[in-house]
């Protein structure tokens, strides 16, 4: 969902703006919008399948909100006009946007509609990654979050993990985005830290404070997914073949839950990021237990759904909790985020 969660205020991004919506109430409180005219204009909720979520940060000791905009640079006298985005940092306490900061954009930038997305941060650095909707091309930058300026760029590099004081992703070897391979960059300076075989479909993705996961297919010794070191891309652990297609997130404590079509049914994966070792598994056919949909995990509980229902799960072991009665998409201290019938529900949540 393109939406931050911070105390108990919901910041909900689209191309246009970002608003900031009172979990209690449901009122907007403030709307953030760039300086410049939005590429896709767009209307405005409609569009929230089309914007990733903003990132939330602290900068200058400050819980910050950042979101980039893909917008129009009109020129003026001989300048031509170009497409720039733009990074907005929000005030999480206010909703009153602090600084605006411009992002000059490669040559195929304006040949086709790129998207912005903030990937994360880490140690003061925040990443922000443009590229096509079809992926052939990519750019990552790293901002200074107590500048804010541009501190590096990469072009053919499709960001998509920071941690450790590293943005993880692929490197893109041609120009239609098939040839591809994992590689790590130093979060701070953009330096080249690593990079892996040549092959397709790579993905990386945070899988915890310290480790990422990174999957595809190297055109030597076949396809591949597994945990790995960010600041050296050295493999810790592989993951079980049944993960191949699945989704892996983090709950923010101790533990990365996977879930997905396995090789023969939907299944769900709690593993030690630190080990990479499975913790539980379901479904558990001697325990006569299915696999729920997972909708997220947070602080050491699973939510999702099963054909009885909303349930909870702990998520080191597994074992059923007290049932929430709805599955929330996001959760923090202060409210579950629902989406039902096209609408954002909130409930009020403790601990």
């Amino acid at each position: 969902m393109p939406l931050a969660l911070y105390k108990t205020t919901a910041f909900v991004a689209t191309t246009t703006q970002v608003q900031a919506m009172d979990t209690t109430t449901g009122r907007v409180t403030a709307t953030v919008t760039p300086d410049r005219t939005p590429v896709d204009a767009g209307n405005g909720w409609n569009d929230t399948n089309h914007a990733d979520a903003p990132l939330l940060v602290t900068a200058h000791g400050t819980p910050t909100v950042i979101a980039p905009f893909v917008v129009k640079q009109t020129g003026t006298g001989t300048q031509a006009s170009h497409t720039v985005v733009e990074v907005t940092g929000t005030s999480a306490d206010t909703g009153k946007a602090i600084w605006h900061l411009t992002l000059r954009l490669p040559e195929w930038a304006t040949e086709d509609d790129p998207e912005a997305s903030a990937i994360g941060a880490d140690n003061g650095i925040a990443v922000i990654r443009v590229s096509t909707f079809h992926h052939d091309h990519a750019a990552a930058y790293g901002i200074d979050l107590n500048g804010p300026r541009q501190v590096w760029s990469a072009d053919k590099f499709q960001a998509s993990a920071v941690t450790d004081q590293t943005v993880a992703g692929a490197l893109l070897e041609d120009d239609i985005g098939i040839d591809q391979r994992p590689a790590g960059f130093d979060l701070t300076t953009g330096r080249s830290l690593w990079q892996g075989p040549r092959g397709r479909s790579v993905s990386t993705a945070t899988a915890g404070p310290h480790r990422i996961r990174i999957h595809g297919r190297d055109y030597t010794n076949g396809d591949y997914d597994r945990l790995a070191d960010p600041r050296t891309g050295r493999t810790l652990q592989a993951l079980p073949a049944d993960l191949a297609s699945s989704t892996c997130t983090y709950d923010d404590r101790s533990m990365l839950i996977c879930y997905g079509m396995g090789a023969a049914s939907y299944v769900v994966y709690s593993l030690d990021p630190s080990t990479g070792k499975v913790a539980w598994h379901l479904p558990d056919k001697q325990a006569d237990r299915i696999a729920p949909e997972i909708t997220t995990a947070w602080h050491g509980r699973i939510y999702g759904t099963t054909d009885n229902g909303a349930v909870a799960l702990d998520a080191r072991t597994g074992k059923d909790l007290p049932s929430p009665r709805v599955a929330p998409l996001l959760v923090d201290e202060s409210a579950g985020i629902v989406l039902r019938d096209s609408s954002l529900l909130a409930y009020p949540t403790s601990g």
